[in-house]
């Protein structure tokens, strides 16, 4: 029996570099030394846990000392992301693939004088920190990150890829 995960294990890593790029390099010198409470209540993403782990993450490696609880918080960081998302688009100059029916999925193959697959994700992060007496201690700009995976084929047999995303070389 064969079976597939709902997401294949390129759009996956094409969410998750996004995640990475848009949180790389940040820098928050608010939360060092502070007990930190992540806020993830206004937080809509795909993966999720992906894109906590890695906020908390980044606030760990920033100095906070996270809190499982509100209460045991000087500060609380409330996150949010405005888009994590796949755009793809393709092109074929040729014959496309031709399935046969009974034929168990095969068929005549695609035959590309010219093909492109383009996958570009972007992610768009945001973070608020205060206080519990409600107080700004910081607010970031939109922390945006971007991976793609672009793949041609050219006169049959030449295959070109592109890619930012270090595990999928």
């Amino acid at each position: 029996m064969h079976t597939q995960p709902p997401r294949t294990s390129t759009e996956q890593l094409l969410l998750s570099t996004a995640v990475d790029n848009a949180l790389k390099g940040v820098e928050l010198p608010e939360v060092e030394g502070e007990t930190v409470f992540l806020d993830t209540g206004t937080l809509e993403a795909y993966d999720l846990g992906y894109v906590t782990g890695s906020i908390r993450a980044l606030l760990s490696e920033n100095g906070a000392l996270l809190q499982s609880d509100r209460e045991s918080a000087e500060m609380v960081v409330e996150a949010r992301s405005g888009g994590l998302g796949i755009d793809v688009s393709g092109t074929l100059v040729g014959i496309p693939a031709i399935p046969l029916p009974k034929a168990d999925g095969k068929g005549i193959p695609e035959v590309a004088l010219y093909a492109s697959n383009r996958q570009d994700s972007l992610s768009k992060l945001a973070l608020v920190g205060y206080y519990h007496d409600g107080s700004n201690a910081f607010s970031t700009e939109p922390l945006v990150g971007k991976a793609h995976v672009h793949q041609y084929k050219l006169l049959f047999l030449i295959r070109l890829n592109f890619t930012d995303i270090p595990e999928h070389g």
